[in-house]
């Protein structure tokens, strides 16, 4: 593999500036950072609000965590909505996370954003915390999730993903088992395998998976379409890594006995 020079004394600067860092102060720093906002977000009535101070045991986004906590009934709103907005809209912030109903549910509530310091430069953390309090305080409505469908098939089996990126593509692998409106699986790629979970409504399917941190960068896959007889297809969500389109097929193999 070929690297060049602009990688090697990137990577140089990168490991200078490193032990030279004070990274006991810069720590602190980013916990200081971190208790602003969670003070902040903790006088909004409904919502509390944490710190994890300690690095904990990954080696990769080393940082205090806020995690901002509350009822989606109550406040109206869930922490995807938060995020959303936040992220949609100027001064634009990418949180650390977020949580909504449908996800296992923590005694003071069923939503949850989660905030990182490590990439905040001074200053920032008051503009993190007005943003947080401007937009959990506002009005908003819930919207009741629709019934979900019957579904117009039973999808089980093994299907063949084709992703189509903006310059290139890759063929993925699918094993379904479908139950009622529930969908869990395995979904293999072109370097790891993990879990997959969704649902299917009507012909509407959504599936969703990820790759944690441990293998080196945090990235999930959240496929939306409508399925046909035996073939698939529609859009895929990346997150940072922006957007792809998918077709799938089952082969009359991989269907389930």
């Amino acid at each position: 593999m070929k690297v060049g020079r602009e990688e090697m004394i990137g990577m140089l600067v990168a490991v200078e500036n490193w032990v030279k860092r004070d990274h006991d102060a810069e720590w602190k720093q980013w916990i200081a950072r971190c208790d602003y906002i969670a003070g902040a977000a903790s006088k909004i009535p409904g919502v509390t609000a944490s710190v994890q101070r300690e690095p904990g045991a990954s080696l990769s986004n080393r940082s205090p965590r806020v995690t901002v906590l509350w009822d989606s009934q109550t406040l109206g709103i869930t922490g995807p909505d938060v995020a959303d907005i936040l992220y949609n809209t100027e001064p634009r912030i990418a949180l650390g996370g977020s949580r909504g109903p449908g996800q296992p549910r923590e005694a003071s509530g069923d939503s949850s954003i989660s905030i990182v310091a490590s990439m905040m430069a001074a200053g920032d953390e008051k503009i993190v915390a007005q943003r947080i309090q401007h937009v959990l305080s506002a009005k908003h409505t819930l919207t009741p999730a629709d019934a979900p469908a019957s579904p117009v098939m039973n999808i089980s089996g093994r299907w063949e993903i084709e992703i189509q990126y903006t310059a290139s593509r890759a063929l993925h692998t699918v094993h379904l088992q479908q139950s009622g409106n529930r969908l869990d699986g395995i979904h293999q790629g072109n370097f790891l395998t993990r879990d997959i979970s969704g649902t299917i409504s009507g012909d509407t399917v959504s599936l969703v998976s990820t790759v944690t941190e441990r293998h080196g960068d945090a990235l999930s896959y959240r496929f939306s379409g409508k399925v046909v007889g035996d073939a698939m297809s529609g859009s895929l969500d990346l997150g940072e890594y922006l957007s792809a389109t998918w077709t799938a097929r089952r082969p009359a193999s991989g269907r389930a006995v």
